[in-house]
């Protein structure tokens, strides 16, 4: 059995995995990764962002259904029209396939949202299932980026109105998507989209850099302020507990290794940053004010090398210095640190600070 976060083709966390340097993974591996997922759910629905990964694209469904296992396919799509459609196919998995450079395959559950991290380490430590005495289908799917703009317009109000914003993205598919909803052309509020679609900041005139987390926070306001509770994950900044800005924040966590709460999963602006900054900015003075009235968040993440990882504590989080450092182990001698604070200073302090300490933990044997 490989380390959680890597085996022997990919990395794996936070519900996506990547081919591993100098691995190659071709149209044979491909197939035997598509029976080994046969293992774990019934349906499937396949998305590939572009045509570069066609072949692993029919591989897995071609293991998927050898394995009797039925596949929606949909050739060439971005990745929020994928996440929206999930749901309406009743498929018990997605998973969209991306990656020029390097082949990355993010995985979904029946409500979009990414896997937990429990299910993807057994999904990818898992041997491949045996053929089923009957093939499954394999069945074309359009996109559903029509139908997904649609719904989107019909939240919006349905009345082709196109928000004065500024749009940063690199992904051309994605960028034409926000472009349906924003003007692109004003510069004193940018959205910068990033991660195919699931992460956005922005940048405002008014209020200068706004995170994704603070537009998340922002967002969970206008929730609480309509009397609705408020699901984050339990990783989240740790400043969202301590929020007082006037209005009450009903804020509940849930850990995003275990199966998501139905609640969370029904709040769509954690899986849609698109619909959440097209409500937010609908309103602008209202999001503006909003978003000034937060506290600084902060955080500093690195990525280190343990000679001894076992004897890391994986998992711990610590409470030092006004902020808060979360452990976790992300590969065969790699760890990952999260710091969070107030202050950019005091994150990348603890960031630093607990980098030293986890290498000379590694490397003397040490205990914390």
């Amino acid at each position: 059995m490989g380390y959680s976060g890597e085996n022997k083709l990919f990395s794996f966390r936070d519900g996506c995995c990547e081919a591993l340097p100098n691995v190659t993974i071709g149209s044979a591996e491909s197939a035997e990764f598509g029976k080994t997922l046969a293992r774990f759910f019934r349906r499937f629905s396949i998305g590939c962002d572009g045509f570069s990964n066609m072949h692993v694209l029919y591989a897995m469904c071609s293991g998927l259904s050898e394995c009797g296992r039925d596949v929606y396919v949909c050739e060439n799509t971005d990745l929020p029209s994928f996440r929206f459609g999930l749901p309406l196919l009743s498929a018990d998995c997605g998973i969209f396939i991306s990656g020029d450079d390097c082949l990355k395959i993010s995985f979904f559950n029946a409500s979009g949202f990414p896997m937990s991290s429990g299910v993807l380490t057994d999904i990818m430590n898992a041997s491949p299932d045996v053929p089923a005495g009957k093939c499954g289908k394999i069945t074309s799917s359009t996109s559903f980026r029509n139908i997904y703009i649609n719904n989107l317009a019909d939240t919006f109000g349905g009345t082709g109105r196109s928000i004065p914003a500024g749009i940063s993205c690199g992904n051309r598919s994605v960028r034409s998507l926000w472009l349906e909803f924003f003007s692109g052309e004003d510069d004193t509020l940018v959205f910068q989209i990033s991660d195919d679609g699931q992460k956005v900041n922005a940048y405002s005139s008014q209020a200068g850099f706004i995170s994704y987390e603070k537009l998340i926070l922002a967002y969970s306001l206008r929730l609480s302020a309509k009397g609705q509770a408020v699901w984050l994950p339990e990783n989240f900044h740790y400043a969202a507990d301590f929020i007082s800005t006037g209005t009450p924040l009903n804020l509940k966590r849930f850990s995003i290794d275990s199966p998501i709460p139905p609640e969370a999963s029904n709040q769509r602006f954690l899986a849609d940053p698109l619909y959440m900054c097209i409500h937010l900015a609908e309103n602008r003075d209202d999001f503006i004010r909003t978003v000034k009235s937060l506290p600084q968040l902060a955080a500093a993440k690195r990525e280190i090398t343990i000679d001894s990882v076992e004897n890391i504590p994986c998992g711990k989080t610590i409470l030092e210095n006004d902020g808060r450092v979360i452990i976790s182990r992300s590969g065969r001698n790699r760890i990952t640190l999260l710091a969070q604070a107030y202050s950019s200073e005091t994150a990348a302090e603890l960031c630093s600070h607990w980098s030293e300490k986890l290498r000379r933990i590694g490397s003397h044997r040490n205990a914390l």
